[in-house]
């Protein structure tokens, strides 16, 4: 049996658990955008935090957007 690690996020009071392959990825794809927005500079390096985290992480309203903006592109892409 495969225990997949959930990597638990608070967007201002609604939570959000991901697997954390899922933020691995959403991590490497906010790093290739980084150089050309600071949102999704400032959500890379929490993505790397929160993969150690033990707790849930809390994200401010811009790294929310940047991370909901990477989710739907994962999705349509």
């Amino acid at each position: 049996m495969i225990l997949l690690r959930m990597i638990e996020f608070d967007l201002h009071g609604r939570k959000l658990a991901l697997d954390e392959a899922v933020v691995r990825k959403l991590r490497d794809e906010a790093v290739a955008g980084a150089g050309s927005s600071s949102p999704l500079n400032d959500l890379a390096a929490i993505l790397e935090r929160a993969l150690t985290a033990e707790k849930p992480v809390t994200l401010r309203r811009a790294e929310s957007r940047a991370l909901e903006r990477l989710l739907e592109s994962s999705e349509t892409g």
